[in-house]
C-alpha cells in the first residue's frame, strides 16, 4: 500500500471504530440491563422474544450514538442533525414496555449533560430530576426486599449512566449558536421540559399499578 493510500485509509479505520465501540456498548448493555430486569423481577421466566428485542433495540442505540460520533466533525451540521434525529427516534423503541420507567431518568440526565448550551441552572435540575427519578423507580418496586432494592439500585445507577452517555451522544447540540432564533430555543427548553414530566407522570402510573 502507498503512502497516499494509507493516508486515505486512517481517516476509514478513526471513523469505524467508534461505530464498532458504539455497536459493543449497546450489545454488552442489552444483555447487562437483561440480566438487572431479572434481578428485579419476581417472576423469574422470561422469554426468547422480549430478550432479543431489548438487546437489538440498545444495539440500534449504540450503533446511532457511534454513527453520530463518527461523522461530528466529518458531515455537513445539517447532515449530522438528521442522523441524530433518526438515532433518537429509533432509541426511544428502549422505552417500549418496561423500559418505560427509564425514560425520565435516562431523557433528563441526558439533557443535563449534553446540553451544554442551556442555562446551567436548567441543567443542574434536570440532573437532579434524573437521579431522583431513578431512585423512586427501585424504591416503588413491588414485592422486594430493602436489601435486593439495595442491590437493584447499586447496579441500576451504572447502568442508566450508560444509556445516558449513549443519548448524549445524540442530544448533543450540532449547529452553531444563534442558529435558531430565541424564541425557538426556549420553546424547545419547554417543550424538553414537558417530555420528561410526562415520562414521570408516566413512571408513577406504572409504579401505583405495580
Amino acid at each position: 500500500m502507498t503512502v497516499a493510500a494509507e493516508t486515505a485509509a486512517a481517516p476509514a479505520r478513526s471513523a469505524l471504530r467508534p461505530i464498532a465501540l458504539g455497536l459493543g456498548v449497546g450489545l454488552g448493555y442489552g444483555v447487562a440491563i437483561r440480566a438487572w430486569m431479572r434481578l428485579v423481577s419476581t417472576d423469574h421466566e422470561f422469554s426468547w422474544s422480549g430478550t432479543g428485542y431489548i438487546v437489538s433495540v440498545f444495539i440500534v442505540l449504540g450503533l446511532s450514538a457511534g454513527t453520530v460520533t463518527a461523522i461530528r466533525y466529518r458531515a455537513r451540521p445539517w447532515g449530522v442533525v438528521a442522523v441524530r434525529a433518526v438515532g433518537i427516534a429509533l432509541g426511544l423503541g428502549c422505552f417500549v414496555a418496561a423500559g418505560a420507567g427509564m425514560f425520565p431518568t435516562v431523557i433528563a440526565g441526558a439533557l443535563a449533560y449534553s446540553r451544554t448550551d442551556w442555562p446551567r441552572w436548567l441543567r443542574i435540575v434536570l440532573a437532579a430530576f434524573a437521579v431522583l427519578s431513578a431512585v423512586a423507580l427501585i424504591v416503588t418496586l413491588a414485592d422486594l426486599s430493602w436489601a435486593r432494592r439495595t442491590i437493584a439500585l447499586l447496579c441500576y445507577l451504572p447502568l442508566c449512566a450508560v444509556e445516558v452517555a449513549l443519548f448524549s451522544r445524540l442530544l448533543k447540540p450540532t449547529l452553531p449558536r444563534g442558529t435558531f432564533p430565541r424564541g425557538v430555543r426556549v420553546g424547545a427548553v419547554i417543550l424538553a421540559v414537558l417530555v420528561v414530566a410526562i415520562g414521570a407522570v408516566a413512571i408513577t402510573g406504572i409504579a401505583q399499578g405495580n
